[in-house]
């Protein structure tokens, strides 16, 4: 501690103790040497100097060299640096990722990331769910108002507020960035201001599935293509994206299954193939080609998106409120019915927890008439077999008399 004299100017040291946000003189033995450049080859402005930095620090009124690098720092220009990071980049929902980060930096601009405060973050989720973003007609301007605050037009069109799971999405996507933020890689931000406000229950579980006369009207009606991509998802249950990334590779003929290995959660799964998922498999590879290895494809390219193949053929089929994802609600409800054990079932569909895999294990109205069912026959046979050995036992109680 004290005053070095270099030749371009005399040096103010102190060693330091750094909370993140402001520095403080250390105790004895204590800390980290900190040194400040006075500008001065004058020792008694050094002095004024030492001082001065001295009272700051004592006082707590010293940043910090990354609250300092922070207070620069906008959420535009960390929204580009997030979205840069390897991590992030390896995410497999990224493209989703980025649409997220845009709804953001549409809200927080140039906006300091320091000064974003829990107060922020909600009245962010506030304006979400009453106007969801959209671009001006006028400027093209992203905004969330009844009117553009850039041109002044109004939208001629409210197509309702976003989704609270949609809001939440995005939301993850904020205390995702705000987490890195305060990493000790970057210590941009002393804290999380996204992780002080909840995030409320979507109450979005839904219990539909196809019913067996509903299944056979939309098998009637579907494409070729989308007939066998269909007949895979309601079969045993993988994800849309999931099964329109899987390649040849990870298609074992030989021992009916296929690998899954760019899953949601990261995992690699193996999913064995039913009679009619097999004879689907083998009419799809009479149509491989040598130029992808992808095993869903739309003229002879690899297949995208089966969302409006899906609902041209609904709509064909007469049937409504039913989703692509239900089909998964299908398998697990399938697999439950057939007998599968949950923990197997769970390994085929995907499901991380019990909580999960009972959202999509649908319990229908038949199912409780089969459970009655059931527990009539068990009952019947219970009486039947008691009787006959309370009959026996009265004649070898007769006999042996």
């Amino acid at each position: 501690m004290g005053l070095t004299r270099r030749k371009d100017s005399f040096y103010v040291e102190f060693r330091v103790l750094d909370d993140g946000k402001h520095l403080r003189v250390a105790p004895p033995g204590a800390g980290k040497l900190k040194r400040w450049r006075v500008g001065s080859c004058n020792q008694r402005s050094a002095r004024d100097q030492e001082a001065c930095i001295k009272t700051k620090l004592l006082a707590g009124q010293m940043l910090s060299p990354s609250a300092a690098r922070a207070e620069a720092v906008t959420f535009r220009d960390w929204a580009v640096t997030y979205l840069s990071l390897e991590e992030v980049r390896k995410l497999t929902t990224y493209e989703d990722r980025k649409l997220k980060v845009g709804h953001l930096v549409d809200y927080f601009k140039d906006r300091l990331l320091l000064s974003i405060t829990p107060e922020d973050v909600a009245a962010f989720r506030a304006q979400r769910v009453c106007y969801p973003l959209m671009a001006c007609a006028g400027c093209h301007k992203v905004f969330g108002k009844a009117v553009c605050p850039g041109c002044g037009w109004t939208r001629l069109d409210s197509p309702g507020p976003a989704s609270i799971q949609t809001v939440n999405h995005d939301h993850t996507a904020l205390t995702h960035m705000f987490n890195i933020a305060k990493s000790l890689r970057f210590k941009l931000v002393p804290d999380n201001p996204a992780s002080h406000v909840l995030k409320p229950d979507p109450k979005n579980e839904r219990d539909r599935i196809a019913s067996p006369e509903e299944w056979a009207r939309l098998t009637a009606t579907a494409a070729p293509h989308l007939l066998r991509f269909l007949t895979i998802a309601y079969g045993v249950g993988p994800r849309k994206g999931e099964l329109l990334k899987l390649e040849w590779p990870d298609v074992d003929m030989r021992r009916r299954e296929f690998t899954l290995r760019k899953t949601k959660n990261g995992e690699t799964r193996v999913i064995p193939m039913t009679p009619d998922v097999f004879d689907t498999f083998a009419e799809l590879h009479t149509e491989r080609r040598l130029d992808t290895p992808r095993v869903f494809l739309y003229n002879g390219k690899p297949w995208k998106n089966p969302r409006t193949a899906f609902a041209a053929a609904c709509r064909r089929a007469g049937v409504t409120g039913l989703r692509l994802h239900d089909l998964r609600h299908c398998a697990a409800t399938n697999l439950r019915r057939a007998g599968v054990d949950t923990t197997t079932a769970m390994k085929i569909i995907g499901h991380k927890s019990e909580q999960m895999h009972r959202r999509y294990n649908t319990i229908q109205t038949e199912d409780l008439h089969e459970a009655a069912a059931k527990l009539q026959r068990y009952r019947a046979n219970t009486l039947i077999t008691h009787a006959s050995d309370l009959a026996s036992g009265q004649n070898i109680s007769h006999c042996n008399s």
